[in-house]
């Protein structure tokens, strides 16, 4: 090795270390993240020698799956530190090297790589357009971004005078409540118009209220503890609380993630003429290729291009003449029908509304979203963001069910395929119907999947206590993709034992509607407690709307409970 590659190095007690690094030793950087709070921690594998002996290159293997390899010259070696663990013989050692948080985060996911002599700073990073677009859409590139975003406080806040610009007050609810009409929610919602009529707007409007009242709380929790819901579980009630909360979370989502893979599969049958099921496998791989390897930028705007077809059916709503006296009645004015098929059919659309995914969803992203201004001006401007996700998101829901109604269910038809369901969109489009219903089905999976599997690693990597988040490459949060991975494996069984498609979508909602009320009372625990909340405890109004979604969920799933045990559901 040369005397210039060596120039860090002069102190001859630091060279001696340096030759006395072994294989298997641990490595940290003292700038980046080489992942060391992870399942595994990264670790010497070859030392590569000089013509004269000495270490001139360190090979450096991290993960187990996930794996990633780094060439990291000797000059880079900073210390070896040696560390005493009380009761254990033998004490670690390990090796510290200069690494950057931009030289690491420039790292790819998989391969082999070298680190240059010296470190290298990246060029800052810059908004444009596009990355609007990815912090304001529910995919796995919007997740990073907020991530990457809030690991600066250190910038001085600014009073609560400064105007609010538009892509800073719209944050996590707007997601929030885009999130919630997915592919299977769709299908849920043209199930119930076509079965029920107008019968359960009321529900739609009363439901509006209620969820902002849900994800408010959820922003709350978030804001004050700086902590995902499965942490705040976790070290508040302890894991006897935090594990059954995951497990909901696991089931609930598992349930999703498979109902939009055979969405986005029957979207593609309904353009190709192939049957579903020979696309699914093809697009979870690919789903789970761009998640955990690829950036999204490229194609994220044309899923969400295709995912706002559903828009359509504001417009459908006026072109199918719908019986407008009917539909105020039953938009104001509530009307009870306890036949099992109302009732299941209210607890998909409660469900589709108020999901375990978004509670989990709204309190990391508040978490991570930065507002300017003081406690006060931040929860309002959270409230702001929510209302905007909420409101448009049910809107959208509503006028599903009304254009679904007015051409359905008052023609007798029922919803047995997805080219009965896409029949509602025919007074707009006509002959096109298939293939616009089509385009919205694969968009709107597409962008739901990667945050469902996003949401339910993130409380189960909580609860567990592992490194969370999608900024990190997989090798750096190896544990996070692990479970990512595992949880579309099981989805992807679920989706290939072959349900009818359009039942698998609808009782995926079935079981969010049952099992969303259970969260919504610990939200309403967690957030009157003054031990975690402080001074800064839900109000009266968000209280209200808490305690009405618990009881108006929970007596839909007993009703829904009732006729299933006297035999209703048999058919």
């Amino acid at each position: 090795m040369s005397e210039s590659l060596w120039g860090n190095h002069n102190d001859k007690d630091m060279r001696d270390e340096i030759e006395e690094i072994e294989v298997g030793m641990v490595v940290e950087a003292d700038g980046g993240d080489f992942g060391q709070e992870d399942i595994g921690e990264a670790k010497v594998t070859d030392i590569l020698y000089d013509g004269e002996g000495r270490v001139e290159t360190l090979v450096v293997e991290k993960g187990i799956v996930f794996t990633k390899y780094l060439e990291i010259p000797a000059e880079r070696i900073q210390s070896i530190t040696q560390t005493h663990i009380d009761g254990m013989p033998d004490s670690t050692r390990k090796v510290i090297i200069s690494a950057s948080e931009e030289e690491v985060e420039a790292l790819t996911p998989t391969g082999t790589e070298a680190l240059p002599p010296e470190m290298l700073t990246a060029a800052p990073y810059q908004d444009d357009i596009l990355d609007f677009t990815g912090k304001a859409v529910p995919t796995d590139v919007g997740l990073r971004r907020r991530e990457e975003e809030a690991a600066d406080k250190n910038a001085a806040p600014t009073g609560d005078e400064e105007p609010v610009k538009i892509s800073k007050l719209l944050g996590p609810g707007l997601m929030s409540g885009m999130a919630g009409n997915d592919a299977s929610a769709v299908a849920s919602y043209s199930l119930d118009g076509a079965q029920n009529g107008y019968g359960h707007l009321w529900l739609m409007l009363i439901s509006t209220p209620l969820l902002q009242a849900v994800q408010f709380s959820c922003a709350k929790i978030g804001r004050i503890q700086q902590k995902g819901l499965a942490e705040v579980l976790r070290d508040q009630y302890g894991r006897k609380v935090a594990v059954p909360a995951a497990l909901l979370l696991i089931v609930a989502n598992s349930a999703l993630i498979s109902a939009d893979l055979v969405a986005i599969s029957t979207g593609l049958e309904l353009i190709t003429g192939l049957r579903w099921i020979w696309f699914t496998a093809p697009v979870a791989l690919s789903l789970w290729y761009i998640t955990v390897y690829q950036n999204f930028d490229a194609i994220k705007k044309i899923f969400l291009a295709m995912s706002m077809v559903f828009v359509a059916y504001v417009i459908t709503a006026f072109f199918s003449k719908p019986d407008w006296s009917a539909l105020l009645t039953n938009t104001f004015v509530p009307h009870v029908d306890l036949g099992f098929a109302s009732i299941s059919t209210a607890v998909a659309l409660l469900g589709a509304t108020i999901s375990p995914y978004t509670i989990f969803w709204q309190v990391q992203g508040e978490k991570e979203e930065q507002r300017s201004g003081s406690p006060k001006r931040k929860f309002r401007l959270a409230a702001i963001d929510i209302a905007a996700g909420v409101i448009s998101g049910n809107l959208i829901a509503y006028f599903i069910i009304v254009s679904t109604a007015a051409t359905l269910f008052t023609n007798h038809r029922q919803i047995h395929t997805a080219l009965d369901a896409a029949r509602a969109l025919e007074p707009l489009v006509g002959p096109f119907a298939k293939y616009l219903f089509a385009l919205g089905l694969i968009g709107a999976g597409l962008i739901a999947i990667p945050v469902l599997l996003a949401s339910a690693s993130y409380g189960v990597a909580g609860t567990i206590g592992w490194p969370s988040g999608l900024s990190k490459k997989p090798w750096q949060n190896e544990g996070f993709y692990l479970i990512m991975t595992a949880g579309l494996a099981i989805s992807l069984l679920l989706a290939l034992i072959g349900l009818d498609p359009v039942h698998l979508m609808f009782w995926a909602n079935v079981l969010q509607g049952v099992l969303s009320p259970i969260l919504v009372v610990l939200l309403i625990v967690i957030g009157n407690s003054r031990r975690v909340m402080g001074d800064n405890r839900l109000g009266l109004a968000t209280n209200v709307g808490l305690v009405a979604a618990a009881i108006i969920m929970f007596g839909a799933s007993g009703l829904l409970f009732y006729g299933l045990a006297t035999g209703q559901g048999g058919g």
